[in-house]
């Protein structure tokens, strides 16, 4: 009994000089969630993000501390220079903050190497998917089928520079339409404070065609051009003249861009607060951090270009199929680095990307010519060459040669969830030294080269020699994120 009234008469005292010291003190006590509430309410220059978390102490002048220590990923303080600000780990404003993901530029926080090294789920990552709707730079293509009028005499049908030849397919650029693909994007956080990172990333596009068909019986006459560098003078093979010949031409471009790499990211400046906002002057938390890039990365360009005749000869008699082929290959491999920039303010975001690539481009030309006659009443024969490919240039040829790679991108992302985000974005991708099909195309012919050749087979034309040309491709796209 005197234990107990001897513990009352401490606990006692202890509180009236506890009351006493308290009197003193500059700050206030905030004895509820309501109270203070109300209090901001009636404060019109207390901005709204300034009211205390539920818990919190206030220090005077518009400045909180949380009783307890505070998780760096949960209530954090508010300071009215707006340096700091208070977050709730599922609050719109915090959606790039914690293991869902920016770092969150703490100090305090323990980090730590996290690798999964066994059969896990990594801790914190990130995963992406993009439609992508680009539009690439046009594939030059020669003049490859023309036409004449019907009074043109038949020595003169289709040849270029010849009053009334009209140009059916080639002479211009070719491809230059909308190209539809995807890119995937994978990626972890190596430590805690999310300062080291690796990613994945794979892109590709259709296999994007354009072409030209006809058939004809000789209206209208139809012909493929080229320069005899027998007489010196621009020719053209007929496909389909009055009373000679008729039959079908089919010429056709395409081109496929595909895309691949790892890159590690590492954090290199960083930081958060609170700011006006253009919406009614509310106060919202941002957060920015500036990340560099290094890693490896993989292009490949696969382009052709083919010609196919289906000829029936009236004089002399016979069917003939004329094929040629030109199809080409550029494989990058090569060093990656660059920025990325990424910024968020309460549900929108913006990453702004900045990368350049040095490397290797291998060069491959495919081309194949071939010729089917089949005459009246007697066997098929085979032989090699067509017309623009002929057994002077046919062949498989590669060469490696220096190529740069720089990108740009933005991407504005909105947070519809603590987890998912939606993005639409921009990219633009420019690509030195690349061959393309159309380039490779020689008109200079030697018609004794055409099956069955007749000698004399020199000069040697159509002849091959390597061109390339700087490519590039832009475009929109549209997807989604998912951070754990």
């Amino acid at each position: 009994m005197r234990t107990t009234f001897a513990t009352c008469l401490i606990w006692l005292i202890g509180s009236v000089l506890a009351v006493q010291v308290d009197g003193q003190r500059p700050r206030r006590n905030v004895n509820s969630a309501d109270e203070r509430l109300a209090r901001a309410q009636w404060q019109p220059a207390r901005p709204v993000a300034a009211q205390a978390p539920v818990g919190a102490e206030e220090l005077g002048e518009g400045e909180w501390i949380v009783d307890s220590e505070p998780d760096p990923h949960g209530l954090r303080v508010y300071h009215p220079n707006g340096s700091d600000s208070i977050f709730f780990d599922d609050a719109c404003d915090s959606m790039a903050h914690g293991p869902t993901g920016y770092n969150h530029c703490d100090s305090n926080v323990a980090c730590g190497w996290r690798p999964c090294v066994t059969l896990c789920f990594p801790q914190h990552g990130w995963v992406s998917f993009e439609y992508l709707m680009w539009w690439a730079d046009g594939m030059d293509v020669p003049p490859l089928i023309t036409s004449s009028p019907q009074s043109t005499p038949t020595n003169q049908i289709g040849r270029l520079r010849t009053g009334g030849t009209e140009i059916l397919f080639g002479d211009e650029r070719r491809l230059r339409d909308q190209f539809n693909g995807g890119r995937l994007r994978a990626g972890l956080w190596l430590d805690g404070c999310q300062t080291w990172g690796v990613q994945g990333e794979y892109f590709g596009t259709e296999t994007r065609r354009e072409g030209f068909q006809q058939m004809s019986n000789g209206d209208p006459n139809l012909a493929r051009p080229f320069f005899n560098v027998l007489t010196g003078e621009e020719d053209a093979q007929l496909v389909a003249a009055g009373g000679v010949i008729g039959g079908t031409v089919r010429a056709e471009v395409r081109s496929q861009l595909r895309g691949a790499g790892v890159t590690f990211r590492r954090l290199w400046a960083c930081g958060d607060g609170c700011g006006d906002t253009m919406f009614q002057g509310l106060p919202q938390h941002y957060t920015h951090r500036l990340d560099g890039l290094i890693g490896y990365r993989w292009l490949g360009l696969n382009e052709g270009l083919h010609v196919h005749e289906n000829l029936i000869g009236i004089q002399p008699a016979g069917t003939f199929l004329v094929d040629d082929h030109f199809q080409t290959r550029t494989l990058f491999n090569g060093l990656d680095f660059g920025v990325l920039y990424q910024r968020t303010r309460g549900c929108w975001t913006l990453d702004l990307l900045a990368k350049l690539a040095i490397g290797n481009n291998r060069q491959m030309v495919n081309i194949r010519g071939e010729t089917t006659a089949t005459p009246a009443g007697g066997p098929a024969t085979r032989d090699a060459g067509g017309l623009l490919a002929q057994t002077s240039n046919i062949g498989t040829y590669r060469r490696d040669r220096f190529a740069v790679v720089p990108e740009l991108g933005a991407t504005i992302g909105y947070q519809l969830t603590p987890r998912l985000r939606g993005t639409v974005g921009y990219t633009f991708i420019y690509w030195s030294n690349v061959v393309r099909p159309g380039n490779q195309v020689d008109l200079d012919v030697n018609p004794n080269l055409l099956p069955p050749a007749i000698p004399p087979l020199t000069p040697g034309r159509p002849r091959f020699a390597f061109s390339d040309s700087d490519y590039w491709v832009q475009g929109v796209s549209f997807g989604g994120e998912y951070r754990w």
